[in-house]
């Protein structure tokens, strides 16, 4: 894997690349978060997902990913606040489209259910800028399905808390 220079959150605003969405689920707030700490269960074509730290979560808990069409990565915690926030950023990547990238998953209480807010932010490479237009639209269609999938496995534990 070829080493990046992580991201700070205080630098997800300032990234050229972004791609950002939100989803209304019909699932309880608690384990619809739940989910976020296996992206291998809910995002298209992800192969594994891997906790390398002895944490399996936390600011600066590590895991190793294996997506089918974007490669593979490994992902620091930059911030995980049980219940509302998920974010990180990739330290290493086999994928030649990005220079830096980093993640945010916000999970909001609402009306009964869950707002899914999601952002996906990069300084994409050269070959990155090139393919952005493709990437932007392949992306939000992947965290689109993602939010379903999502919402999908938390409905099925309906009436019942995470734990």
């Amino acid at each position: 894997m070829r080493k990046l220079t992580p991201l700070e959150l205080h630098e997800f605003d300032s990234q050229p690349l972004r791609v950002s969405g939100s989803a209304r689920l019909d699932a309880d707030p608690e384990l619809v978060f739940a989910e976020l700490s296996d992206p291998s269960l809910w995002f298209p074509l992800m192969r594994r997902s891997v906790w390398k730290t002895g944490a399996t979560s936390g600011v600066g808990a590590e895991r190793e990913i294996d997506n089918a069409l974007l490669g593979r990565a490994r992902e620091r915690m930059l911030a995980w606040d049980h219940g509302v926030r998920v974010a990180f950023t990739m330290t290493e990547v086999t994928s030649l489209f990005v220079d830096q990238l980093g993640e945010e998953w916000l999970v909001t209480p609402e009306d009964g259910g869950t707002r899914l807010d999601f952002k996906l932010v990069a300084t994409p490479s050269r070959i990155g800028r090139l393919a952005s237009p493709v990437l932007k639209r392949t992306l939000a269609m992947m965290f689109a399905r993602a939010c379903r999938t999502i919402g999908k496995r938390a409905e099925n534990y309906r009436g019942k808390k995470a734990s």
